[in-house]
């Protein structure tokens, strides 16, 4: 019988899933925020708790590169240190601009102004801008120097730190909202690398739930 030789690089395209869903969610935060009416709370309530939570995620993908990708690529591909290094100089930025939403967001809970929910409005568009430059560089500089220059039992470990993360009950959730905007194509790899039971949760339980959570925050049925 034909036997599958084990992968000796890195397959990156699950970084561009993580990547598409960041992209997607966080380029809607701005115009969901600024169609909250004037004094709505309970609305203002439920985008920034979807706020918080995307950035919580943001935050620790980033804090996963931070601790277990940039100084290995600085180590073993010191030719593109300038590269890398940008790299974490747009955390910085983009953990600046993190704070100054979650705190926009904080004074938006408490009365749903509309002085304030046009300030946070401009900050999300500001984070939403840094966001895209920044994964767009890392996809176009440094992905193919991750393919080169990590190991495959490195990169996992970068994946199982992310979702060891993740609260177990959000799991599904935060599967629908990268399995939504990512390609057909990308589906259907991710899904065939999950083990049976995982396949199984999401056809179930997971699809329902996150179509329950992708209508209360985009007021619209996902279209798959």
């Amino acid at each position: 019988m034909p036997t599958t030789l084990a992968p000796t690089r890195p397959d990156t395209f699950d970084m561009l899933v993580v990547h598409n869903a960041f992209r997607s969610h966080f380029r809607a935060l701005p115009g969901l925020v600024a169609r909250v009416d004037a004094g709505d709370v309970e609305r203002a309530r439920q985008l920034a708790a979807f706020l918080d939570e995307l950035c919580t995620g943001l935050h620790e993908h980033h804090t996963g590169e931070d601790e277990l990708m940039w100084p290995l690529l600085l180590e073993r591909a010191p030719m593109h240190a300038g590269a890398i290094l940008r790299m974490e100089e747009q955390h910085e930025r983009i953990a600046e601009l993190i704070r100054r939403a979650r705190r926009d967001a904080g004074e938006f809970v408490t009365a749903a102004s509309a002085s304030v929910r046009d300030r946070l409005a401009d900050t999300l568009r500001v984070l939403a801008a840094a966001l895209d430059e920044h994964l767009a560089e890392e996809e176009r500089q440094v992905l193919s120097v991750v393919e080169e220059v990590m190991t495959v039992a490195e990169w996992r470990a970068l994946g199982e730190r992310g979702r060891a993360q993740m609260p177990r009950n959000r799991q599904l959730i935060f599967l629908g909202f990268m399995m939504y905007t990512a390609s057909a194509s990308q589906r259907r790899k991710l899904l065939a690398e999950m083990p049976p039971a995982a396949r199984l949760a999401w056809r179930v339980l997971g699809r329902r739930g996150f179509a329950r959570e992708y209508r209360a925050i985009y007021r619209s049925d996902p279209e798959w």
